[in-house]
């Protein structure tokens, strides 16, 4: 192995952005998205170490389904563990000097639980005990104080010899795995030591000292929780021996329920009974520990700790204080406002902005509450509602573990779920537009158009806009005049003045019928936009009857027929915007908004579909490139096809056609450009 790709992006610029995430590039804002790669000459040891744990178990999830996949997975792990090894460096205070960037967020501690975790994994795959001697190894050539010998593997962070134990009053997490790493490590070695660490967490996290638990029923009642979640799973710990006797003694699971019991320390609970490790995240860290009270039943049969897990997870799902679950989507009165910025969907890098997040993060488990139960439900709340794979890692986990420990028949999926967003929102539009009338006589009309790409499904930049406004000339024909006489003057191009003039709003304007009906199209291409854009323009016809009377008549424009002037509202042109439909818009060929005349044909050319399905894509290349070479097992193509072929408007289909669309599936040229004359 040469290099590992850790980290791609900074987490303060990613921070900032606060806007769906497809949305995120240079066109919105200045940012790097920067890759980090482990090397010799920059180490990155825990994440190497940590990766391997993850293609461990992958190996272990696979081997049977997907062998070859998960050879791959395993010899990648091995590489990784192998390149975390050599490239780990400590100082003599085992200060770890070879951990990776992280740029100030999910810092690590150290690498020694890392490497820890990914070695029992790889001897669950591979039955080497030399990754286990990695962890536990003892240098018994040294003799210390009392007859102590000094621990060598991966233990000496938290335990230096073997006159020494180690109380973890943490949990499995995002820093620190040696909670998994003495859940895994008990069950193959039976050493003393290794349970005791294991089982003396899960009663830390569980119990409470006797008075306590004589509160907890009255508690229970007075909170709206489960008994279960307020009554202790124990009042005191196992005593399994000496500190100096225990690492290598060796204990069965019905050995440890006969142990004598003695007085301990217990993590500090909520008022309603909920197990309170820190109030950023607690509930993650509570399901975590579930999550290894689970565990410990499987492996040891003894489902002390299930009960009081099972509690636990009801508080969770909405059984406390102020009966919310904490699990998005979960019910009516789940947490809502996750602090997740696609789920969020702003439009204007404000958390507070929209109130309501855009889509449901169904089934995320937010931060959870603080010491007294409470919990605030707001999306720039990162403490209460933070979410993160980490986070729900450890709920999926103890969920699976309940599931096999208390689940009943009655249990079964939710079909159908989730709903859909439109079962959800009902008529769903992606795409509005507004329009105003401004100044107007008898020479013109002036006319404000604001479009709006909400897209959000996904979210994405448009690239090519057409909106169209009908009008009619006859009055002028009716003077002996033509389209000719009649100008568009441009006031105001938002997208001109965004570019600094890079790119302006072309139009075109073209009539439909004898009768003198018309439509201005103006185009928005060249420049992707999120949100909304506007564009201002009058309808100017300057040119006298021969009475020296200006004769422009907008009261039979099919689009202005709905519109009162903002003279006429009594406010600015910008404040008389009001969504309207007698205007058409289109996105990349697509009509997505407005109704036109009923005597206006719409263009059905869709260039570069020449299957017809609605959509330019490779099928597209690959059935005209059949047809140009006469390939008589083609699909045939229909005559629409045909006319959306002559994507360089030559009237013959050909290579030329056929390298347009390949062009423009490349992101080459603009869909625009596609139809034009070459």
């Amino acid at each position: 192995m040469v290099a590992y790709c850790y980290q791609v992006g900074e987490g303060n610029i990613d921070h900032n952005y606060w806007i769906a995430p497809e949305l995120q590039n240079e066109n919105l804002l200045d940012f790097a998205r920067p890759a980090y790669f482990a090397t010799t000459e920059t180490p990155a040891s825990d994440m190497c170490a940590g990766t391997a744990a993850s293609l461990a178990i992958n190996y272990l999830n696979f081997k049977d389904t997907e062998p070859e996949y998960a050879a791959e997975s395993l010899q990648k792990a091995i590489a990784l563990y192998d390149f975390a090894v050599k490239t780990h460096t400590e100082t003599e205070g085992l200060k770890v000097t070879s951990l990776g960037y992280d740029g100030g967020f999910y810092t690590s501690s150290y690498d020694y639980d890392e490497l820890a975790w990914a070695a029992v994994w790889l001897y669950e795959c591979t039955g080497e005990w030399d990754y286990i001697d990695d962890i536990i190894h003892v240098d018994e050539t040294i003799t210390g104080d009392m007859g102590a010998h000094p621990y060598t593997g991966y233990l000496k962070r938290i335990i230096s010899d073997t006159g020494n134990c180690w109380q973890n009053i943490w949990v499995h997490c995002w820093d620190t795995v040696w909670g998994g790493v003495f859940a895994k490590l008990a069950p193959i070695t039976n050493i003393s030591r290794d349970w005791y660490i294991f089982r003396w967490n899960l009663e830390y996290w569980s119990g409470m000292n006797e008075q306590d638990a004589a509160a907890a029923p009255a508690k229970a009642e007075q909170n709206n929780v489960t008994m279960a979640a307020s009554v202790p799973a124990v009042t005191s710990h196992k005593n399994f021996g000496l500190d100096d006797q225990i690492w290598n003694t060796k204990i069965t699971a019905e050995e440890i329920a006969d142990l004598p019991t003695e007085d301990g320390a217990f993590l500090a609970k909520t008022p309603a009974g909920f197990s309170m490790l820190n109030e950023y995240g607690s509930a993650r860290y509570d399901a975590a520990a579930q999550l290894c009270a689970c565990v410990y039943a499987k492996e040891t049969g003894d489902n002390t700790f299930v009960d009081w897990a099972e509690g636990q997870m009801e508080y969770i799902m909405g059984k406390n204080p102020m009966n919310r679950p904490y699990i998005v989507g979960y019910s009516p009165t789940a947490a809502s406002h996750p602090h997740h910025r696609a789920a969020h969907g702003s439009k204007t890098l404000n958390m507070d902005d929209p109130q309501t997040q855009t889509h449901v993060l169904w089934g995320a488990l937010v931060g959870g509450p603080d010491a007294s139960d409470w919990h605030r439900d707001i999306t720039k709340d990162y403490i209460y509602n933070e979410v993160a794979v980490d986070y729900n890692a450890a709920f999926v986990g103890a969920c699976a573990g309940l599931y096999n420990f208390c689940g009943t028949e009655d249990m079964k999926p939710q079909e159908n779920f989730p709903p859909s967003e439109a079962s959800m929102k009902g008529d769903i539009v992606e795409y509005k537009l507004k329009a105003s009338i401004g100044q107007e006589d008898n020479m013109a009309t002036q006319v404000l158009v604001e479009i709006d790409n909400s897209s959000f499904l996904p979210p994405h930049y448009l690239k090519e806009t057409k909106v169209r406004y009908y009008f009619s000339i006859a009055e002028l024909l009716k003077n002996g005049q033509t389209l000719d006489d009649l100008t568009v003057r441009v006031d105001y191009d938002a997208m001109k003045s965004n570019t600094n003039g890079e790119h302006e709003v072309t139009y075109e304007v073209v009539q439909y019928n004898d009768k003198g009906d018309c439509y201005l199209e103006m185009t928005w291409t060249g420049y992707e936009f999120y949100g909304t854009m506007q564009f201002q323009f009058a309808l100017m016809a300057q040119v006298q009857n021969e009475e020296y009377t200006f004769i422009w008549d907008p009261t039979n424009d099919y689009s202005r027929s709905g519109l009162s002037t903002c003279d006429e509202l009594g406010v600015t042109l910008a404040e008389a915007l009001t969504e309207y439909d007698l205007i058409t818009m289109y996105v990349d060929g697509e009509h997505v908004w407005g109704k036109a005349p009923a005597d206006a044909q719409e263009d059905e050319t869709l260039y570069g579909d020449v299957d017809c399905n609605g959509a330019v894509e490779i099928a597209d290349v690959v059935l005209l490139s059949r047809y140009v070479a006469q390939d008589k097992d083609a699909k045939a193509v229909t005559a629409q096809g045909l006319l959306n072929a002559d994507c360089v408007k030559d009237g013959n289909v050909d290579m030329e056609d056929i390298t347009a669309i390949a062009r423009y599936l490349a992101h080459l040229i603009e869909a625009s450009q596609l139809g034009k004359a070459s």
